[in-house]
């Protein structure tokens, strides 16, 4: 046997493992950044839909404000506010519907946000029919005893409460991922 082919042998098999191990860490750190990419975009969708679900509880609040003040005064100011809010509301809800891919848990909460305002706004419609066929003073005790408006809040913050759990997970993944990727390479 000759002892330069043993050592190139043996040359040639630490070669070929060092490119295995390369490749194997290429591959690896790709697959990582990758997750990490895919953690990232999930964080931002989950501050999105946070994002509508304030805004339609800001939204619901100012309904509520010059929905009452409508119906005291007659005032048409308060009713294009009412107007506007609502509208606001649709467009936050609709911006909702195209974040439903975020999983059937999102998917369920957004399903059941919608419910309720629609219920909610349902329920305002009411206090404008009674207003007009019954007065001022019946459209604002129905205001008073329902309770849709404040279910509706509540289910926004149920929403908002587990979406900010899930991108809390997720903050925690992507640090514990960039921190392998910072020991690895």
């Amino acid at each position: 046997m000759d002892p330069y082919s043993a050592e190139d042998s043996w040359t040639i098999r630490g070669f070929g493992l060092a490119l295995v191990v390369i490749c194997l860490a290429i591959g690896f750190h790709y697959a990582l950044n990758r997750t990490l990419t895919k953690v990232n975009d999930s964080v931002t969708g989950g501050f999105l839909v946070v994002d509508h679900v304030d805004a339609i509880v800001d939204d619901l609040d100012r309904l509520t404000l010059n929905q009452r003040a409508f119906l005291g005064t007659g005032d048409e100011r308060f009713s294009q506010d009412v107007v506007e809010s609502v509208m606001g509301i649709e467009r936050h809800l609709d911006s909702l519907e195209q974040l439903k891919t975020r999983g059937p848990r999102v998917r369920s909460a957004i399903t059941k946000l919608e419910r309720a305002v629609a219920w909610a706004l349902d329920s305002l419609g009411k206090s404008n029919d009674l207003n007009q066929s019954m007065g001022s003073g019946i459209a604002i005790a129905l205001l008073d005893n329902d309770d849709s408006i404040d279910d509706a809040k509540r289910v926004a913050q149920e929403l908002r409460k587990e979406v900010t759990d899930g991108v809390f997970a997720r903050v925690r993944t992507e640090r514990k991922m960039k921190a392998i990727l910072d020991v690895l390479f």
